[in-house]
């Protein structure tokens, strides 16, 4: 979806009370039109979240997913599950963060955008947005608190440019 490395990932959740919402007509699989090997599943949890199972070349993975509005737009909080090993020195040693995505939905159709890490690290070089931030590698660690976070998300929630190319997924 995104090339590796270029995320902006945050410590602290975008999801609160007051800005969660669900949509059970996202329940589903969904797979990308220019890669079937890419497949999103959303699994309703009956607490008005989602697992998502997400599948890339027969490799899965599994994230707790909670929808959000946030500035006239959708976006997902995902976050990874903790890893299925008993290794607790291994586990010790990863950190989980959140990832941010934005969704747009029409009956069959998912578009699924990351928040640019390029974007966002100019706009904060050039102290156009000013946001607590550890930068790594061709990434954004937003060490910044969820007010904050969804303050970010709110304003830029309309600016194509803060987000990477949709990824356009069908229902399956």
């Amino acid at each position: 979806m995104t090339v590796v490395g270029c995320y902006v990932q945050s410590l602290h959740s975008l999801a609160t009370d007051d800005v969660a919402t669900f949509d059970p007509e996202l329940v589903g699989t969904w797979v990308a039109e220019d890669d079937e090997e890419f497949v999103f599943t959303f699994i309703d949890t009956t607490r008005g979240n989602y697992t998502l199972l997400c599948e890339e070349s027969g490799s899965q993975a599994r994230f707790d997913a909670v929808l959000v509005e946030l500035g006239g737009g959708i976006f997902l909080d995902i976050y990874p599950e903790e890893p299925q090993t008993e290794n607790g020195f291994y586990k010790d040693h990863l950190m989980r963060v959140h990832n941010v995505l934005k969704i747009e939905r029409s009956v069959d159709t998912l578009w699924v955008a990351d928040f640019d890490a390029e974007w966002l690290s100019t706009m904060i070089k050039d102290k156009k947005v000013t946001i607590d931030h550890v930068p790594l590698d061709g990434a954004v660690l937003l060490t910044a608190p969820t007010k904050d976070l969804q303050d970010l998300v709110r304003t830029y929630a309309k600016t194509p440019e803060a987000f990477s190319e949709p990824v356009r997924l069908r229902r399956m």
